[in-house]
């Protein structure tokens, strides 16, 4: 195989910055936008009481929402796996999705009445949401699946995950300091904060757009990739993948590593404006020192991951997370208030995220060579879209349950809802760190051969 140079590996990072951005809109600001805090300004257009068992209008259309799309994605990916284009297995799909990813977000923050509460919004929102999600699922998981082929070993993978890494943290960042951006819209169009957030997501979606589309036309997948396609239907290929307990076990540790990250980043909003009485217009700048810090880190991580394995620096990750979410529960009650709060927020999540940014997709990738030189057959996406399914199924649990939750109380003067969350959260993340301790990080990782020598051996096989 050809030795994958600089400029692809930046060129497929790009890609992660683009769609990181949308992720991080919808992740960020989708609860806050349609659930806001009565101080928030911003107009209510969905119902905003209990309309289930407790379960708000938003909790139920993000639910469904969740849980169809994570019946996409091993579909997407087995066709991902068995796709014999001459471009390639992955490349075709991130061309096609790209455009149908940006348009539809904004159409999500677009309803068609948007001066009160509205039956055809909840109902704009229950189709639209769906439609996007479906979109994003045929960019990401042929685009994650990539990882597996361009990294030809784990030192390589690991470094690829690096680079993704960053860039996922920067879409991050731009898409939590939009309310610097419509701050900004709002003053100089003269124009109501409700569409100046529109236009804000409309124009990152744009950016975000453009930067999808780069990985997708600079590599060659003929020349850097491995574009033999599998021979499994998608029921025998899970089923195969599923007979792996180690793969088994971390996948039931992402279970709840998911639910407790949506968790996090659909309230991060809630613990900045009303457990530590900031602005809106903090959320970027904590969520960049985050990321800043995160940065530094990364060199470490990537070194220490290498010299004592993954498995080591993913425990501490977990404990790290279990921290942040008990600290978060005591935010307003301790002696000092403000943005200092903020400050072992900033710490806690760098750790975490450095760590968990960068090692799960090395770990995935490990996984899907592991198998590949065990059997014969090549089922990258479909190893990302097993995990993908069992992360958004995570993050469904979890989308239904914190809206539910925050009904409780999300206000500066009833804030029991945001704190009853954050421990749920903490439960959650032991229970992960738990199963993530089986993962057998020895065996798996332990020289596989390259997925792109499976060929090279057959004639050997054959006489």
């Amino acid at each position: 195989m050809v030795k994958l140079p600089r400029k692809i590996r930046i060129f497929y990072s790009l890609g992660q910055l683009g769609w990181s951005i949308l992720a991080g809109i919808i992740g960020t600001w989708l609860v806050y936008f349609y659930l806001p805090p009565a101080e928030s300004g911003i107009n209510v257009v969905i119902p905003q009481d209990s309309v289930f068992m407790g379960v708000t209008m938003i909790g139920v259309i993000m639910g469904f929402n969740t849980l169809i799309n994570s019946l996409t994605d091993l579909w997407v990916a087995s066709r991902s796996d068995r796709s014999k284009h001459r471009l390639g297995r992955r490349t075709p799909f991130l061309r096609r999705s790209a455009l149908p990813c940006a348009v539809m977000l904004v159409c999500i923050f677009v309803v068609p009445f948007q001066d009160g509460i509205h039956t055809f919004n909840s109902i704009w929102l229950f189709i639209l949401l769906p439609l996007y999600s479906v979109a994003f699922t045929f960019y990401v998981i042929p685009y994650t699946a990539l990882l597996s082929e361009l990294g030809r070993s784990t030192e390589d993978r690991i470094d690829l995950s690096t680079y993704i890494s960053v860039t996922w943290f920067l879409g991050l960042i731009i898409a939590t300091f939009a309310p610097n951006i419509w701050e900004i819209v709002m003053t100089v169009f003269d124009i109501p904060k409700t569409a100046a957030i529109q236009w804000t997501f409309a124009g990152l979606a744009a950016i975000a757009f453009i930067l999808m589309l780069i990985p997708g036309y600079t590599i060659d997948e003929n020349k850097y990739g491995f574009t033999h396609a599998t021979s499994l239907d998608v029921k025998s290929s899970v089923k195969s993948i599923l007979q792996n307990k180690d793969f088994r076990s971390f996948l039931t540790s992402e279970l709840g590593y998911w639910f407790t990250n949506t968790f996090f980043q659909s309230s991060l909003v809630y613990y900045i404006t009303v457990l530590a009485r900031q602005k809106e217009t903090d959320v970027g700048v904590i969520v960049a020192a985050v990321g800043v810090l995160s940065f530094l880190l990364y060199p470490l991580v990537n070194r220490l991951s290498k010299r004592y394995g993954k498995k080591k620096l993913m425990i501490v990750s977990f404990v790290f997370l279990i921290v942040s979410f008990i600290y978060i529960a005591l935010m307003g009650m301790l002696p000092f208030d403000g943005f200092i709060q903020l400050i072992p927020i900033i710490i806690l999540s760098a750790v975490t995220s450095a760590i968990s940014g960068i090692l799960p997709n090395a770990i995935i990738a490990d996984c899907a060579v592991y198998d590949a030189s065990s059997s014969g057959e090549n089922k990258e996406a479909l190893y990302f879209g097993v995990r993908s399914f069992i992360t958004k199924f995570g993050s469904a649990l979890s989308v239904i349950l914190l809206p539910t939750l925050l009904a409780i109380g999300n206000s500066v003067h009833n804030d029991s809802g945001i704190r009853i969350s954050v421990i749920v959260a903490a439960f959650v993340a032991l229970l992960s760190l738990l199963a993530f301790l089986k993962y057998d990080e020895k065996k798996i990782s332990a020289s596989p051969l390259p997925i792109g020598n499976l060929d090279a051996q057959e004639p050997t096989h054959h006489a």
